[in-house]
């Protein structure tokens, strides 16, 4: 009965006839739950009646309208829209799919191209699950409906754009004409968090792997409380996995999709030959041992464009003893295992590393280079040990930068110093033992600041040994520096990414030259060096003779040297025989082999009065070398080719004459590609202390 009641009194008078009518009943309840549950009954259904009135009655007061099914034969739109009755409400979900024209029972979604069901029956179709299509999958919240009517065109179907649900609410609340509300599925499903194998939850955690390897972070900043309060607020639906996730399954399946993309590029090496540096590293966190091997080539990009390729091979344990078997074991293994990943042959040309006895051993089957960093830094260790003196001023420097660096009152005095002198502000570096060009810029910023450590030096006694530099030990540090410049600029020209095989001879042969120049008195600069610089100097040249004297007759880099177009046979020694680099043509069949190349070095090693061993190469390189026979093809070809600067890129240089040498330009990448230094593998380990610390 209280049925047919509200019925009656909503089809004749919907304002106050209901009202008076439910109060008149509400003694009839027995309880106020009872109560409650008509009044959400009552709301409900006058909300449905007046709907439906509203349609009916515009269906029924307009003469030839008539409900539209889309189906194949009446889509008429041209964007696979189905055309909307007239004055009926149009979703904007269409904004979104087209129909299917062989199954209009079908739409397709404009955004991942799939097919969504409109329901069985053709006069029956709804856009419910193209709704949730667009919610779950695509993150867009339901789309607001208006009426189309055909003479508006701004309330066209493709006019109206998805809204928040926070934006249906307002414009429900603010317009007593508006009927619609979010359905309550929508507004509960919005604050449902992703699932794990949601799109866009799998695409943020693969960010965050990334971001952990890129940045080095260790797996427990998934953990952090600020990491992930900044994670709910930017995506609160996003659900964060445990650090085991990325360190199990995240950095996993990334480390095997760039060994992917890695075993691709490797296939493109030039003429199928890499180089390698290796090196070997003990961690003090947890006692293990890491073997590092980096690879290095040519890689042709396009028809007639060559570049240079470095990246990390591997890093791996190596709790074993080290001894040259187990070594080259261990990188055979890991050799193998890239060819077979590559599937195609590929060969090991050099391999650089350090000079330790069992690093030379387990490479002496490979072409073996030494490490010129390395030997470098033997050279300038030995001799600065050998002399009593500079071993004094060493230890006095130590002292003083040491305590200063720990120190912060020593420090704030320091800078106080600094700006009444008018100095620059900066701080005194501390030695490094295992890198002697930290000795260098010890020395070198202790000399900048001279006047201020002076005054401090005497207005307290810093440290437990006698901390203060006397006037003629502060001479023998300038000397010192005049020195040790040279080997700091070819330290540095050396160790860079860029560098080459074929810059080593030039190099060294420019500072054994300069160094031999300082001890005998050649190169003064304004001044004269002190008996303790003198001896210092006699004990760099004997160092530098006894350790890179093989050096210059090493075939692998006067073969480098010689195809480096920046240098050619310019920057030789002149008791360097080079018939043997010029044995090119007996190595590679783009030449004849009946012929080598001699030539005759008249001019003596050109005088110089400054340090640096790229003026000395300048002038070196002015001085053209006779030539008393030539060989017949491209090595006569390429030597008669005009050089290039020394800033230039020789790889760029042989990428351009492809075309016109083809082998012997496969021949001098090969060798031009190749590091000087095993510096890449040791600035791994720079950064790995990191990785394999506790945290």
């Amino acid at each position: 009965q209280s049925g047919t009641c509200i019925h009656a009194h909503t089809q004749t008078d919907r304002n106050g006839s209901l009202c008076a009518c439910f109060t008149a009943a509400l003694p009839r309840f027995f309880s106020a739950r009872l109560v409650f549950s008509l009044i959400f009954k009552v709301t409900f259904f006058v909300t449905y009646v007046v709907d439906t009135e509203g349609t009916s009655t515009s269906a029924e007061t307009e003469p030839g309208s008539t409900h539209l099914v889309p189906t194949e034969t009446n889509i008429a739109s041209g964007d696979g829209r189905p055309p909307p009755p007239k004055n009926r409400r149009t979703s904007a979900v269409w904004d979104s799919f087209t129909v299917c024209k062989n199954d209009p029972s079908k739409a397709m979604c404009k955004l991942c191209k799939s097919k969504i069901s409109r329901g069985r029956d053709p006069k029956h179709y709804n856009t419910t699950s193209l709704h949730n299509h667009l919610l779950y999958l695509h993150c867009m919240r339901k789309p607001a409906v208006s009426v189309t009517s055909s003479s508006t065109s701004s309330n066209s179907p493709g006019n109206i754009p998805f809204q928040d649900t926070g934006d249906q609410l307002g414009a429900a609340k603010g317009s007593p004409s508006s009927t619609s509300s979010p359905p309550i599925l929508t507004a509960f499903a919005a604050k449902q968090p992703f699932s794990a194998n949601h799109p866009r939850s799998k695409r943020i955690t693969d960010m965050i792997g990334k971001m952990i390897c890129t940045d080095l972070e260790p797996f427990s900043v998934v953990e952090r409380r600020g990491f992930k309060s900044l994670v709910a607020f930017l995506e609160p639906k996003y659900q964060l996995p445990s650090r085991h996730h990325f360190s199990r399954t995240v950095v996993p399946e990334l480390y095997e999709a760039m060994r992917g993309e890695l075993v691709q590029t490797l296939k493109a090496a030039d003429g199928g030959v890499i180089n390698l540096t290796t090196d070997l590293w003990t961690s003090n966190h947890n006692a293990h041992a890491y073997l590092c091997m980096t690879g290095h080539w040519c890689e042709h990009v396009g028809e007639s464009s060559v570049q240079r390729k470095a990246v990390l091979l591997n890093v791996g344990v190596l709790d074993i003893e080290h001894t040259a078997n187990n070594i080259l074991c261990c990188l055979k293994e890991k050799m193998r295992e890239w060819k077979e990943s590559v599937g195609q042959p590929f060969g090991v040309k050099f391999v650089v590393s350090d000079n330790a006895a069992n690093m030379v051993k387990a490479l002496s089957e490979f072409g073996h280079i030494r490490c010129m960093s390395h030997t470098l830094h033997l050279v300038v260790i030995k001799a600065l040990e050998q002399d009593r003196i500079v071993a004094s001023l060493l230890s006095k420097a130590r002292s003083i930068s040491g305590y200063i660096h720990r120190s912060s009152k020593a420090n704030n005095r320091l800078h106080e110093l600094q700006t009444q002198l008018n100095l620059p502000q900066h701080t005194l570096i501390t030695d490094i033992k295992t890198r002697w060009n930290y000795t260098f810029y010890m020395l070198q910023r202790l000399v900048e600041q001279c006047r201020a450590v002076q005054i401090m030096t005497q207005e307290s006694n810093m440290g437990r040994t006698p901390t203060v530099i006397y006037p003629n030990e502060w001479g023998l540090a300038s000397d010192m520096l005049t020195l040790l410049s040279p080997f700091e600029e070819v330290t540095r020209a050396l160790s860079k990414h860029s560098a080459s095989i074929s810059e080593v001879i030039p190099l060294l042969h420019g500072l054994c030259s300069i160094i031999r120049s300082l001890h005998l008195g050649d190169v003064t600069e304004g001044e004269t060096l002190g008996a303790a610089a003198r001896k210092l100097a006699d004990n760099l040249s004997k160092e530098l003779q006894w350790r890179f004297e093989p050096i210059f007759a090493n075939t692998t880099l006067l073969h480098a040297t010689l195809l480096d177009p920046r240098y050619k046979a310019s920057c030789f020694p002149n008791s360097v025989d080079v018939a043997a680099p010029a044995r090119i043509t007996e190595e590679t069949p783009a030449t004849s082999s009946t012929s080598v190349l001699s030539f005759l070095i008249t001019e003596e090693t050109p005088a110089t009065s400054s340090t640096s061993v790229l003026s000395f190469l300048h002038k070196k390189k002015s001085a053209t070398p006779m030539r008393t026979h030539l060989p017949t093809g491209d090595v006569e070809a390429y030597l008669a080719d005009g050089d290039i600067s020394l800033s230039d890129d020789p790889v760029k240089y042989w990428s351009g004459k492809l075309q016109f040498w083809p082998k012997l330009t496969h021949f001098a990448l090969q060798h031009l590609c190749c590091p000087p230094t095993s510096v890449q593998s040791e600035s791994v380990f720079s950064t790995t202390g990191n990785v394999v610390s506790p945290q």
